[in-house]
């Protein structure tokens, strides 16, 4: 079972917590090798482990694509804490097509089949969606390129922007119970193919609980996704795969996210903490709540580096991150 942050429930007289944390996508304004991304981008650069200089990841994007007749799929896993039903509207996704040079997504179709577990093993069992239904509603700038590892090994590769990321949303419609779910997904953007950038969290090539897998059609077998390293030397790390869940809460009228790319850190945390958000909510404007498990209202806090909580209590938090447009929440362990 992988750890992830999640964005996950209304406020109740009674919270149920659990967390989830498979990472993110953006790795800042600034690559490793020090260029700045475009105004108003920010890059996903392929990672190496700090303190590392001689190693990286070497995986811009993996192909959970439709392309022509050959047809892959990836899938990962989220979780519905206990005591919750979530009624899901609609699921983000994230992919590129390189080389393309166009103002408007390339993206024009994704399917989306969730399952009751893993569907790479025996007898899984769908409960929503299937393989064929094409369920794209929209695509939009991810506002994110995609580059691999700037200077890590040296010299580094190149810095460029032929890898633009393209957020692709497909329609959902289903009520789920607590538990863990597998979410299986496809994306098309036409014969020329592309390519889903996985998780990546700056400063490590990968988390030991990533745990996602690939369906190959030409050979009929699923596949753990591997980063098998650069050099070929370097040890092999498993991936996950960036998503967003838009869902309510049974018995809310509040529209909420589950989003893998946010991370909180460190957590537990004792005086300080982190927030590592998407591109979207990195601004002065949003705002970030802390409630507490009776679901009273602590503190707020605006955007910030950090965020000091040395007044709080020891106990277990929920953070809204309000952006202006969504809210996004995690859990929050104080020591």
């Amino acid at each position: 079972m992988k750890t992830k942050l999640f964005s996950l429930m209304a406020l109740l007289p009674m919270i149920t917590f659990a967390q989830y944390n498979n990472g993110g996508l953006s790795t800042g304004v600034t690559s490793n090798n020090g260029t700045a991304a475009p105004a108003g981008y920010t890059w996903s650069e392929v990672q190496n482990n700090t303190g590392n200089t001689t190693e990286s990841n070497t995986t811009a994007g993996v192909g959970c694509q439709k392309v022509g007749t050959s047809t892959n799929f990836c899938a990962d896993d989220f979780i519905i804490p206990a005591g919750q039903s979530w009624t899901i509207s609609s699921i983000e996704l994230f992919g590129y097509q390189t080389g393309y040079a166009g103002t408007t997504s390339p993206f024009t179709g994704v399917t989306l089949n969730i399952f009751s577990s893993n569907p790479s093993t025996a007898g899984a069992v769908s409960v929503f969606g299937d393989d064929t239904t094409n369920r794209f509603a929209s695509s939009s700038d991810g506002m994110m390129y995609r580059i691999f590892n700037s200077s890590v090994p040296a010299p580094g590769s190149a810095v460029g922007t032929t890898r633009r990321i393209w957020k692709v949303v497909g329609t959902a419609s289903k009520t789920l119970a607590a538990g863990t779910y597998w979410l299986k997904f496809q994306l098309d953007a036409g014969a020329t193919g592309n390519f889903a950038p996985p998780v990546t969290l700056p400063g490590t090539r990968g988390l030991a609980t990533f745990n996602a897998v690939q369906y190959q059609s030409a050979t009929s077998t699923w596949t753990p996704l591997i980063d098998a390293g650069n050099p070929s030397a370097a040890p092999d790390y498993t991936m996950d795969m960036p998503f967003i869940i838009n869902y309510t809460v049974l018995g809310t009228n509040e529209n909420l996210q589950y989003d893998n790319r946010v991370v909180l850190y460190p957590n537990p945390a004792k005086d300080y903490f982190k927030l590592n958000l998407p591109p979207e909510s990195k601004k002065a404007s949003t705002i970030v709540f802390v409630y507490d498990a009776a679901g009273k209202l602590i503190q707020s806090f605006n955007y910030s580096e950090s965020y000091d909580i040395r007044k709080l209590s020891p106990g277990i938090y929920l953070l809204k991150i309000n952006d202006g447009q969504n809210v996004k929440t995690a859990k929050l362990i104080k020591r």
